[in-house]
């Protein structure tokens, strides 16, 4: 049957579809939080005393905990080490994780807390060679948190010594372990029981997203290391990309969720990000880059996306094999960038649209009845974004267009359908209704505001 717009709807209407075109943004990205350094950066120097007979070590008491609390199998990833392909690369990789917990004492006359020290026999390790080990050593066990932007190497005879080290005494280092391990375990108790990998992996992204702020205005350690780190953001609730990253893979993973982090540009800028495998694909998460609304609010425009579509403003790094393929590691720039694994990510099934969103085919009554229902439920919850993906049978530019500008004015008959029925703490505030669009995705995310945060309810 055909609908009677009444002309009080119709101003309603106009007045709303004006609000709309002032408060709807196209997909801005903010290009400044892809900025961080990475241990890709680390600095290398040359040992002077090899002997290290004065130097007194203690041993860390407190470990951090691999397990999990809510009755998950954790993931351990082994990409990095998998891909060192080399058994003195593979020794050097082994004996770091033996010796993370033995620190110095005291700091050396730089600053620095050594840790023991590694002797690899008969091989002389170029520097890209120790690079590339302790890159995949924190690829592979972002915990670690305390592990210096720093390494010391020299050589006797055919000998390789190489020396690491730590941001942390060893005293402090169990202080600053056991509030890590406090603040992992309540993050992972409060996912209640019988969430399937979605729904643990998005609660985890907004509890990260709700209590870490991008720290802005930092360029390398010596602006703070733990901004580089999971303990500056799960703990300390500041960090950069890089800290995004870690804790992600860190939180995932012990909640059964198979992640990794990947190292890229995004604007010509450094940045990194992970990918998660759900069901058996693999997607491309951006924790960052979903922290960007300047009202604190989460955003999903990176939340599971295929490689094509994080491609459109994201650029990823070779992989370690195609770097080393065919130049021996002594020609070979140290600072080279790269990657240890990237998965094929070509499945939409667990992105935030196609999970969440409302399906829209042709503006049909179905189709309106269908976004009744999302608005109010939606609303009820508090929850502030309704997502909307629209179906092949027409343009973008005319599933919009039907959606707000003209007849059948979906979005708006469901809207004044949806505020009948709330009560004053859940009915929306109609003048501040917004829109995002991405065209290239043929989604559009509606935001919503509910009408008491205006009365100071």
């Amino acid at each position: 049957m055909k609908k009677i717009v009444s002309n009080t709807l119709y101003v309603l209407f106009f007045g709303f579809a004006l609000t709309l075109v002032i408060a709807c943004v196209m997909l801005i990205i903010n290009i400044s939080q892809g900025e961080g350094q990475s241990y890709l950066d680390i600095e290398a120097v040359k040992i002077s005393n090899i002997t290290d007979r004065e130097t007194k070590y203690n041993t860390v008491s407190l470990e951090v905990e691999t397990n999990t609390t809510g009755g998950f199998l954790p993931m351990q990833n082994r990409h990095g080490y998998e891909a060192l392909k080399d058994d003195k690369k593979e020794y050097l990789y082994n004996h770091l994780m033996e010796s993370i917990y033995s620190i110095s004492d005291e700091a050396d006359e730089h600053g620095h807390y050594r840790i023991s020290r590694i002797k690899v026999w008969e091989r002389r390790l170029s520097e890209f060679d120790i690079r590339e080990v302790i890159n995949a050593f924190i690829s592979d066990n972002p915990e670690y948190f305390w592990i210096e932007n720093l390494f010391g190497y020299a050589y006797s005879d055919e000998d390789t010594i190489i020396e690491f080290y730590s941001v942390l005494s060893a005293a402090d280092c169990e202080r600053y372990i056991r509030r890590f391990n406090e603040k992992i375990n309540a993050v992972l108790s409060a996912i209640p029981d019988g969430k399937n990998e979605y729904e643990r992996e998005k609660q985890i992204h907004d509890i990260l997203l709700k209590n870490c702020v991008y720290k802005t205005g930092v360029t390398g350690s010596a602006d703070g290391w733990q901004y580089f780190t999971a303990y500056g953001a799960i703990v300390e609730g500041e960090a950069v990309c890089e800290g995004y990253a870690k804790s992600m893979q860190i939180l995932l993973s012990r909640a059964g969720i198979p992640c990794s982090m990947v190292r890229g540009d995004a604007g010509g800028v450094a940045h990194m990000w992970n990918v998660v495998e759900l069901g058996g694909k693999w997607y491309h998460l951006d924790p960052t880059w979903d922290d960007n609304d300047t009202e604190g609010t989460i955003s999903y425009e990176y939340f599971n996306l295929t490689q094509d579509a994080i491609l459109k403003n994201h650029t990823i790094c070779e992989d370690i094999e195609s770097v080393v393929d065919t130049e021996e590691s002594e020609s070979i720039d140290p600072l080279v960038r790269y990657n240890f694994y990237i998965p094929m990510c070509n499945q939409k099934a667990m992105n935030y649209y196609y999970v969440e969103g409302v399906l829209i085919q042709e503006c049909s009554t179905a189709d309106e009845e269908q976004l009744t229902a999302a608005i109010f439920e939606r609303a009820k919850n508090q929850e502030v974004y309704v997502p909307i993906r629209f179906g092949n049978q027409l343009t973008f530019t005319d599933y919009v267009s039907k959606l707000f500008y003209e007849s059948p004015y979906l979005f708006y008959v469901a809207l004044e359908k949806v505020n009948v029925q709330l009560d004053d703490q859940h009915k929306i505030d109609l003048s501040a209704v917004s829109f995002l669009k991405n065209e290239a995705d043929r989604t559009v995310r509606i935001r919503l505001k509910p009408a008491a945060e205006d009365s100071g309810e």
